[in-house]
């Protein structure tokens, strides 16, 4: 629909600009009411350039919708109230984040508070932080939060099976919770700041051959939480076959962003409200 044209630089030289820009530069001058010529001998009347913006403004609003939309909105301390966890949902609601993610106390809870907000899902963690529950326990758990309204289950991997390499344990346990999950989806916490590559990329081949949803990178309790290097790793492990969720310690849109381009299909924060407002902001 917009034509091309010439500008001469300050060197003299020439570059290319569509004839939207040239639009946007006449509009600033004030020559807003009439039409605009292109390269082709085409004009552009003031009604196709208030489209074009238009159309670059309703991209903008769905980019930053998909982006909010890849937040696990999070509240694990245990010192939060109900009132810490109805706020957490009212924000989860009015920037429309993927889901809210709670402690198993408090899922009845954000069922009731998120009752006409179906768009907003319910994570409850299972295991959490350690990991070292017995499998009976996570299993325990896992159903009485999915009674309970649960929508996804965050389980953290039994990290000492994985230091010990007792990989069959890992892959057991995350199936048994898998299916007790009955069908909703289930995210593997690995902790991966406490191990090595190798225990990290095996631990992620566990859960990703049991049937998980996604692998997640941290519980952010323990050493440095998400990193760029592991997110991309896990990605690269997983072979598109689950997901990766990068949480622990990720505060900043600029971190935020990071993940995203690091591979991360959803992003675990606690500080949800202020990356979406910078997110705002910035488009």
């Amino acid at each position: 629909m917009f034509g091309i044209r010439k500008k001469r630089t300050e060197e003299n030289g020439e570059e290319l600009i569509s004839g939207a820009e040239t639009a946007a530069d006449t509009s600033e001058k004030g020559g807003e009411s009439a039409p605009l010529k292109t390269a082709e001998g085409g004009t552009i009347s003031p009604d196709e350039m208030k489209e074009f913006e238009e159309f670059k403004r309703q991209k903008k609003i769905l980019e930053l919708r998909r982006l909010l939309r890849m937040i696990d909105h999070t509240l694990l301390k245990q010192t939060a109230t109900r009132e810490d966890i109805r706020r957490l949902c009212d924000e989860a609601r009015e920037y429309g984040f993927y889901s809210v993610c709670v402690q198993p106390v408090y899922v009845s809870a954000c069922c009731e508070f998120l009752k006409n907000s179906p768009a907003v899902k319910i994570a409850c963690v299972v295991g959490f932080p350690m990991g070292e529950n017995t499998t009976a326990t996570k299993v325990y758990e896992t159903k009485r939060a999915i009674a309970d309204g649960a929508d996804e289950i965050d389980m953290v991997a039994c990290i000492s099976a994985i230091k010990n390499g007792n990989y069959s344990y890992v892959k057991k346990e995350i199936r048994q919770v898998v299916r007790a999950a009955k069908g909703s989806p289930v995210k593997v916490i690995i902790e991966t700041s406490l191990l090595t590559k190798d225990e990290m990329l095996r631990a992620a081949v566990c859960a990703r051959d049991a049937g998980a949803a996604f692998v997640k990178t941290s519980t952010g309790y323990f050493g440095d939480g998400a990193k760029i290097e592991d997110v991309r790793l896990l990605k690269e492990t997983v072979e598109g076959k689950c997901s990766v969720k990068a949480s622990g310690g990720i505060r900043t849109a600029e971190q935020f962003r990071s993940m995203v381009s690091a591979g991360a299909d959803r992003v675990g924060t606690s500080a949800g409200k202020e990356i979406a407002e910078t997110l705002r902001r910035e488009m």
